[in-house]
């Protein structure tokens, strides 16, 4: 019962991450063509930093609203991607959730930035001088602390049904595009693309879990 506990949440969070992915990518969208919301990936002038929150604080304050329960929807998806592997090899799946947790850390911190700023913005101070480099810092720690999470995971995932291959490989393919990504920039904005992907394969790998008890 505790296990099926554990794949039955699992699941729900990742059909919310999936959800919150799409209002992130197509509803919460800045208005004007190349800006966007979460400016941390894109090093720039602090003057195109900060305009997106001085510009458009509200519609700011939406969109990481959704990256908050996002960001506490993936968690929940990494405790049950530990649990799908533990028996298998404890110490990866250790890993993994600890890297896991850890990336949730780093994203918090990194929105807690943003919110900060953005609520300043609607309060009739604009900001002017962003903690800059440190906050590019913080989202470069996240996606790595991120690229550790699937890593380990990927490396040890049951593959003994071709769904297992599909997931398997794409947790790997994750960090892999990821370290390409910091040679070529233009990688940085297929990353989003495993999530759209991923989330909808692990809630199915969850619910098969949570009717089945297999991996």
């Amino acid at each position: 019962m505790g296990q099926k506990t554990i794949f039955q949440a699992a699941m729900l969070a990742a059909i919310v991450a999936f959800v919150c992915a799409i209002l992130l990518g197509f509803v919460f969208t800045a208005p004007e063509p190349g800006m966007t919301l979460q400016s941390s990936m894109n090093v720039g002038s602090v003057a195109d930093f900060v305009r997106p929150t001085n510009t458009y604080p509200d519609l700011a304050l939406r969109f990481f609203a959704a990256d908050t329960l996002f960001v506490l929807s993936y968690v929940m998806v990494f405790v049950g991607l530990h649990a799908s592997v533990v028996d298998r090899a404890r110490t990866f799946a250790a890993f993994g959730l600890g890297a896991g947790i850890l990336a949730g850390a780093f994203d918090a911190i990194e929105n807690a930035f943003f919110i900060t700023y953005a609520l300043s913005a609607r309060n009739g101070i604009p900001v002017t001088e962003p903690n800059l480099p440190l906050i590019y810092i913080v989202a470069n720690l996240k996606w790595m602390s991120a690229f550790a999470t699937l890593a380990a995971f990927g490396l040890v995932w049951p593959r003994d049904t071709r769904m297992g291959w599909v997931i398997s490989i794409l947790m790997l393919l994750f960090p892999l595009v990821g370290a390409l990504g910091v040679a070529a920039p233009g990688l940085i904005a297929v990353r989003g693309l495993f999530f759209f992907v991923g989330m909808p394969l692990f809630a199915w790998h969850f619910y098969q879990r949570m009717k089945t008890g297999n991996g």
